[in-house]
């Protein structure tokens, strides 16, 4: 899944594609490019800068070992 447009402008605060590109390149973004330059952004991606690494992975299982 990409982030929109609209999501890529309010993430880096850019609406030119050039920008943004440089704005992503500078802040560690990996993205691909489309057909008109502007570049295309998984949620993924930004997830990961966003909230963190681990937070992709989450533990969705009680932990179970500290109990009696």
């Amino acid at each position: 899944m990409l982030l929109s447009d609209d999501e890529i402008q309010s993430l880096t605060g850019y609406i030119r594609a050039a920008d943004q590109r440089r704005w992503l390149d500078r802040n560690g973004y990996r993205y691909a490019l489309g057909a008109r330059g502007k570049p295309k952004v998984a949620r993924d991606e930004a997830m990961r800068h966003l909230v963190g690494s681990d937070a992709t992975h989450a533990i969705t299982e009680p932990d179970w070992k500290h109990l009696p």
